[in-house]
């Protein structure tokens, strides 16, 4: 048993690093900061969807400290420009670890579907919306940040996916929740437009979780 969790955590860590590594691939490989930083969110999302398969809550609170640590010392050593380059203002590489960590500790205990729900509204609903608000964004707006209404557009549409599919999953669904989670999904996408620099980061999970609290 302690040989499989720590053989849990070894993977676990594997697969961060993986995401880290291969993105400073990436960035080496001259492809775009804004790129490798939305490929690290979209692959820490599903790398943190994965957490409830291979080890237990307090784990991860360890696990989130740990990387938290990590990249701010790699922000002040100025390492990992593959995260940090794109943006000197944002804080969203630093408040990615806290945020999931602090989802997990509030929902996970409730069901871990909720928690797993938020963490890809958070890695994959807000990357796509990122890497699809800079390519194809004409129609620009702000409140505490620049945003797309092409970037939300994604935004509110893989979110309805992931709220979908969830309430599938978790055997709650039903033809006329359809509209509660076209609502939600809304809801969401205007979270997600209302917060810039990267905090978004904390609100999207946290809202996430609550949102999905209820609907399932």
């Amino acid at each position: 048993m302690i040989i499989e969790y720590y053989a849990n955590i070894l993977i676990v860590l594997f697969l961060f690093f993986l995401v880290f590594g291969f993105a400073e691939f990436l960035y080496r490989k001259k492809v775009a900061s804004h790129i490798t930083r939305k490929f690290v969110h979209i692959g820490g999302g599903l790398v943190a969807t994965s957490l409830p398969f291979f080890v237990d809550l307090k784990t991860v609170a360890i696990l989130g400290i740990g990387f938290f640590v990590l990249l701010v010392f790699s922000k002040k050593k100025k390492i990992l420009d593959s995260i940090h380059k794109i943006d000197e203002d944002s804080i969203g590489a630093l408040l990615f670890a806290p945020s999931i960590t602090l989802t997990a500790l509030i929902f996970w205990p409730i069901n871990t579907l909720i928690f797993q729900g938020a963490a890809l509204v958070l890695g994959v609903s807000d990357g796509f919306a990122g890497l699809i608000g800079r390519k194809y964004g004409r129609n620009k707006y702000q409140i505490t940040g620049t945003k797309s209404l092409e970037g939300s557009l994604s935004f509110f549409l893989i979110t309805f996916f992931i709220l979908f599919v969830v309430s599938y999953i978790n055997g709650s669904f039903a033809p006329d929740k359809i509209p509660l989670i076209f609502g939600c999904s809304f809801l969401l996408t205007a979270v997600e437009a209302m917060f810039g620099k990267g905090w978004d980061n904390i609100f999207i999970p946290l809202a996430s979780g609550i949102i999905l609290y209820f609907i399932l």
